[in-house]
């Protein structure tokens, strides 16, 4: 197994993926529910219903490109020839997502949803997948492979401002919104496809996970991650989170417009603060990391953002002001989600694994990516139902039903959902002294 130290300039290099990724990602979190709302013009909860097609077939593309990626063999490698070979292809769909026709009818505004996203999702697992598979082998150090995660959430975060905070600037400048959506969608688009060309040709694969014979079937895959105690309550812990992360994430922009009653130029603002947070306490994440348990760590982090959403839901309408105290706790909560727990993943694979046979690593994060997404696709759908349960208007003033279901959907079922989470972290049983016992090191 490659044990190493990475050099500083593979770190780099890899976090450039992350930006891609990442920017990609905020942007459909934060915006593109209010774009097909308040946009498109496009029923809440026929959008809903739309992006929740594309996560059903996630049900079965997460693992099945996990099997698909641990039994590749080219001369490009086991993961790499997926990042070569879908940056084209992510970059067109990553557009198109943002590219509604006006005037559709309601099912074919469906449809159209439906397919664009469905087509854009399955390529991004398929890279992304890969890309986040070549990270688990590029070392084993217990303590490195936080140092590579920090450094890939520095790119993280440069993608989650691009994407959030850049996009509305881009909206603005066009004049027209549906036309702005467009050209910021083909401008992500390009930039994605670019990031991950740039780590297929910088950072070469690893050739530590060649020796053994592939599973003869998925099922084998995915028997052994369900019977890993360590991956299982990671994955359960982590999709907890996710959840109530992309229930606040998509209710952001509802919540600054609304119930804090600004305008939607107040967006970036608010999301740059936080993201500042985040950037400030990455170094701060890391450091702990390595002197207290993962796990601990994690808990910790998410604990310091349920308060702030808690906070939210308690926000009054007239107090903007006072929306920044929450915004710390958050930022500073989320720096935490976006280092520890991807460093405690490969560690659960290496506990999963007996010593000489051959890695599941792609079955495993293609499982871990189900439950992630999973965890989106609720929280995603949830919104919209919510909002047309909640009575919701587009682009006028709200009623109060209305302004309960965005404070729920921003902060109180976020903080719950976090706080759930909690007791299978606590469960969680790698440390770093089990760690070096397993052979990894």
């Amino acid at each position: 197994m490659n044990t190493t130290r990475l050099s500083l300039a593979t770190k780099l290099h890899y976090s450039i993926g992350q930006v891609g990724f990442q920017m990609l990602v905020s942007a459909i979190s934060f915006f593109l529910m209010i774009f097909y709302t308040d946009v498109a013009l496009v029923a809440p909860a026929v959008a809903s219903s739309a992006l929740l097609i594309g996560k059903v077939w996630d049900a079965v593309n997460d693992p099945l490109f996990g099997y698909l990626v641990d039994r590749t063999r080219s001369r490009h490698g086991r993961r790499r020839v997926y990042l070569i070979y879908g940056a084209l292809p992510l970059a067109g769909l990553a557009a198109a997502v943002w590219m509604v026709p006006s005037g559709l009818s309601p099912v074919m505004a469906f449809v159209w949803i439906a397919v664009t996203y469905t087509l854009f999702d399955t390529v991004l697992t398929l890279v992304q997948l890969s890309y986040s598979a070549m990270s688990a082998e590029m070392t084993t150090d217990y303590d490195e492979r936080t140092s590579l995660t920090a450094f890939g959430s520095f790119g993280a975060l440069l993608g989650f401002v691009l994407g959030s905070v850049a996009m509305p600037m881009i909206v603005k400048s066009a004049g027209n919104t549906q036309v702005g959506y467009a050209m910021a969608g083909a401008i992500f688009g390009v930039m994605a496809g670019a990031c991950l060309g740039w780590v297929a040709w910088r950072v070469r694969e690893p050739h530590t996970c060649d020796a053994g014979a592939p599973d003869a079937t998925p099922w084998s895959g995915v028997r052994a991650a369900l019977l890993s105690r360590p991956f299982a309550l990671l994955a359960l812990g982590c999709g907890l989170a996710r959840l109530g992360l992309t229930l606040a994430t998509g209710a952001m922009a509802y919540f600054v417009v609304y119930q804090l009653q600004g305008s939607k130029d107040d967006v970036p603002r608010y999301l740059g603060g936080m993201l500042g947070f985040v950037a400030l306490s990455i170094p701060l994440w890391r450091q702990l990391a390595g002197h207290w348990e993962k796990n601990t760590v994690y808990m910790a982090a998410l604990t310091l953002a349920a308060s702030g959403f808690a906070w939210l839901f308690w926000l009054p309408a007239d107090q903007p002001a006072a929306m920044w105290g929450a915004i710390v706790l958050i930022g500073l909560g989320m720096g935490g989600h976006w280092v520890v727990p991807y460093s405690m993943l490969p560690d659960a694979v290496d506990f999963a694994h007996a010593p000489g046979q051959d890695r599941r690593t792609g079955m495993f994060y293609g499982l871990f990516g189900l439950v992630d997404k999973m965890a989106r696709t609720v929280a995603t759908a949830a919104t919209g139902w919510i909002l047309q349960a909640s009575h919701y208007v587009p682009n006028v003033a709200q009623s109060q039903e209305s302004l309960l279901g965005i404070r729920l959907v921003a902060g109180l079922l976020p903080a719950l959902f976090l706080l759930l989470a909690l007791p299978f972290l606590w469960a969680y049983p790698v440390t770093r002294a089990k760690h070096v016992r397993t052979g990894a090191h």
